[in-house]
């Protein structure tokens, strides 16, 4: 991850074998951790009350114990749900640093690069708010025609522009 960050894992994990969110137990919706276990070992993403930011952890043998929640949380397998994800590989994953320098949230590329699933894990009021990340559709952008040069202007802009 970042430098100073104080985690670190293999640079890749493979073979995902189960995925649990675990949850505040007076609230099944309030997810406050995410725990990943691959071929490698145990990744697990959970939100600090404290200051609303993610602290990822790493473990070969066990889950990683829960640092905030543990006595108030409940663990919910999420295979059935994700099981078309269960045996992907993650190559990448990423800390999200926001514009106040809060690390508060946890991205996770699962599957093959050909065709891969992207979670983000966002770090709000206290809780995790799962994402899931798809590729933009470039189709939907109007390039700008190759056959105008800057000094001339396209049919475009010409309909709209003042008469």
């Amino acid at each position: 991850m970042t430098p100073g960050s104080g985690f670190t894992a293999p640079a890749a994990l493979t073979d995902l074998a189960e995925i649990v969110h675990v949850t505040f137990s007076e609230d099944p919706s309030w997810l406050v951790a995410v725990q990943l276990r691959f071929k490698e070992g145990f990744l697990q993403v959970e939100v600090s009350p404290d200051d609303d930011t993610v602290e990822v952890s790493f473990d070969a043998l066990h889950r990683p114990a829960l640092r905030h929640w543990a006595s108030e949380s409940v663990s919910i397998s999420m295979n059935e749900r994700y099981e078309n994800l269960l045996g992907s590989d993650s190559a990448w994953w990423w800390l999200l640093r926001n514009q106040h320098q809060y690390e508060d949230g946890f991205q996770i590329e699962l599957g093959p690069a050909s065709s891969t699933t992207t979670f983000q894990y966002l770090a709000i009021a206290s809780r995790l708010y799962l994402r899931h990340v798809a590729e933009a559709n470039q189709s939907t952008a109007e390039p700008r025609p190759s056959s105008i040069t800057d000094d001339q202007v396209s049919p475009k802009s010409a309909e709209r522009a003042p008469m």
